[in-house]
């Protein structure tokens, strides 16, 4: 069985590895981050500054790079905006990355959805969302809630990342607004 470095060897050279981010403190998206460090010398993990406090400055083998929320790391020829999202979908810690010159939303835990669906669709996102939502109650339901995912929306991605789920570039701003009404309405009803 191939290793998390071994596998992303394949694709970059690891003494070539920069950067390494997630959205937040779970194992299923950080878990390896101590092993990349290990395997890649020049990487930094790069988190937003409540991250870093609450866990990555004492879970790093090498200090983490603080992000200010709105902050960009330039990849050279890719733009990657650090945003924060307290508690959106959960974790206080909590944030997405927009690369700028694709307009790509790495939303994280955002839509999470169940099954073994296709890696990109043109289909609806946020009934399956809705869906696992129902099953887990993973996400952070609070006003400030709906309000990040419209600040989301304005920034017009063209392409929704999942972690869970199956990517679109389809009616992405219109994808986030509904995901924002139907918690409104759960936030409503409670």
């Amino acid at each position: 069985m191939q290793t998390s470095t071994q596998a992303i060897a394949r694709i970059v050279p690891l003494d070539r590895l920069r950067w390494i981010a997630f959205g937040h403190m779970e194992s299923d998206e950080c878990g390896a981050m101590n092993e990349f460090l290990a395997a890649a010398p020049r990487a930094e993990v790069a988190h937003g500054a409540v991250g870093c406090m609450v866990s990555l400055d004492d879970l790093c083998d090498r200090a983490p790079r603080k992000l200010a929320d709105g902050e960009v790391i330039d990849l050279g020829g890719k733009r990657v905006r650090h945003i924060d999202t307290p508690h959106v979908p959960h974790n206080w810690e909590a944030r997405v990355l927009f690369e700028e010159t694709t307009h790509t939303l790495f939303c994280g835990d955002l839509f999470t959805h169940t099954g073994d669906g296709p890696a990109l669709t043109e289909g609806d996102i946020v009934g399956p969302a809705l869906a696992a939502e129902e099953i887990f109650h993973a996400t952070g339901l609070a006003p400030a809630t709906t309000a990040t995912l419209r600040r989301l929306a304005a920034l017009e991605a063209q392409m929704l990342a999942l972690m869970h789920g199956s990517s679109t570039g389809t009616r992405c701003s219109e994808s986030l607004l509904s995901l924002a009404d139907a918690y409104d309405s759960m936030i409503n009803r409670a």
